[in-house]
């Protein structure tokens, strides 16, 4: 959430900035382009960051799916459902499998 809340200070910023005249000699455009390749940089880490999280949740959620899944099979003799499944990995993670 801080991120998004400074790069969303920073975006005004950069907008607020261009849209009054440079008046340092161009310093004032450099600077600008180094908070815009700054905040751009924030973002992508930060988008990164959030799609790796939700692989590796993704990757648990099917090891553990198919972990259950031969245990049932091997105690039961017959693979259990999707609802079934459900059910455990609620009652046992406190989440749903998404």
């Amino acid at each position: 959430m801080k991120q998004r809340i400074l790069a969303a200070a920073l975006t005004v910023a950069l907008a607020g900035g261009s849209v009054a005249p440079a008046l340092a000699n161009g310093a004032a455009t450099v600077r600008n382009l180094i908070l815009l390749g700054t905040a751009a940089g924030v973002l992508v880490t930060n988008y990164n960051h959030k799609v790796r999280a939700k692989r590796e949740e993704q990757k648990q959620v099917t090891r553990r799916q198919s972990a259950y899944r031969d245990w049932f099979y091997h105690k039961y003799g017959y693979y259990p459902t999707y609802d079934q499944f459900k059910q455990w990995y609620v009652q046992t993670y406190g989440v749903n499998p998404e």
